[in-house]
């Protein structure tokens, strides 16, 4: 990717971070790039065509991180969670204007449904290790898993969502919070000896 485009990218990403895409135009940014509209439409003729770039940007990042250190399987459970709710930070227009983005993209929709299949089926694949060396419990309930990873699909697609009806603002405390929540929502599924382990990393959590 050449460097102007890659500034076309940056810039947008963080106009729309800012304003939503609904309020950006290409003029914007262009401007905010410091080139002329021209020149962006050769790299991009469309707003459709960055948020598209912008998306496979996101997506790619958070393949790279999703694996677990078999060093210390619940530690590095625990991280990956983070680490995706700070990439979904530095992309998060995508979550404030999710149904707008999928309703209107159906190339990003098409991909995104097929991509929240191949997800579910690499989180069971990562339960299922945890289960093995005992880190999770077996399922008591049948899909029990699989209902766990749609609500936390839920939670990541729609957490500042929540936060900004409630606070008018996004910061990076959000990351804080919504680690927590994932924390704390895996719980229940761990075995007696991963929750020692648990109480250890935070010791802040126990009443």
């Amino acid at each position: 990717m050449n460097a102007t485009k890659q500034k076309i990218l940056i810039k947008s990403l963080n106009l729309f971070n800012d304003s939503g895409i609904s309020n950006v135009s290409l003029r914007a940014i262009a401007d905010k790039a410091g080139i002329s509209v021209g020149n962006l439409q050769y790299h991009f003729k469309k707003r459709e065509d960055i948020i598209e770039a912008l998306y496979f940007q996101l997506v790619e990042k958070i393949d790279s991180i999703l694996f677990i250190k078999t060093d210390d399987l619940l530690q590095s459970f625990l991280n990956i969670s983070i680490e995706i709710f700070t990439i979904l930070y530095e992309y998060h227009f995508f979550l404030l204007d999710f149904i707008t983005i999928t309703r209107k993209n159906q190339k990003i929709k098409r991909h995104y449904s097929e991509l929240s299949k191949r997800r579910e089926i690499e989180f069971i694949n990562i339960v299922d290790v945890l289960i093995k060396n005992g880190v999770f419990r077996e399922e008591l309930l049948k899909n029990e898993y699989h209902s766990l990873f749609k609500r936390i699909e839920v939670i990541s697609n729609f957490w500042f969502s929540s936060i900004l009806i409630q606070a008018d603002v996004l910061s990076k405390e959000s990351i804080e919070q919504y680690s927590l929540l994932i924390s704390q929502s895996i719980y229940p599924y761990l075995t007696d000896k991963a929750k020692k382990q648990y109480s250890t990393i935070f010791p802040h959590q126990l009443v």
